[in-house]
């Protein structure tokens, strides 16, 4: 994972065209309201209190062209590919902190990043598609 100082600088209107990024200023999300970007339902999320700094980017991999997604992933520094697989992310991230099994045709693995800064993960896989969504929260 990248540094908090260097997540907080990126903006989904660096990795796709402009007039394709939406940008909203009220957005309800985790409890809390943000503003920021979305392309379908990826977004790049930044706090009403701090609002320079991106602090929560959603990456709906299943809808982002592919090579964009593999772009974002590399930007963040994350060592995960669309597709891969719950052995996969298992080995990369060891046991997650928490499993959710909200629908029967994906779970979601939460998982603590430590280095360089702290980061909630959450790793969304499909029965079908193997990693479909990405969640990175900077724990600032």
């Amino acid at each position: 994972m990248i540094a908090h100082r260097h997540f907080a600088s990126l903006r989904l209107r660096q990795f796709l065209a402009p007039e394709s990024v939406e940008e909203f200023d009220s957005w309800f999300f985790m409890g809390r309201e943000w503003l920021g970007e979305a392309f379908g339902a990826t977004e790049f999320l930044r706090s009403k209190s701090v609002p320079d700094d991106t602090r929560l980017i959603s990456l709906d991999l299943l809808n982002l062209p592919p090579q964009k997604a593999t772009m974002i992933l590399s930007s963040l520094d994350m060592p995960v590919r669309p597709g891969m697989s719950e052995a996969e992310l298992l080995t990369l991230f060891g046991a997650p902190a928490k499993v959710h099994n909200f629908l029967p045709d994906r779970k979601a693995l939460d998982f603590q990043v430590f280095q360089p800064d702290p980061y909630q993960l959450t790793l969304t896989l499909f029965k079908e598609q193997g990693l479909g969504k990405v969640l990175v929260l900077s724990e600032v």
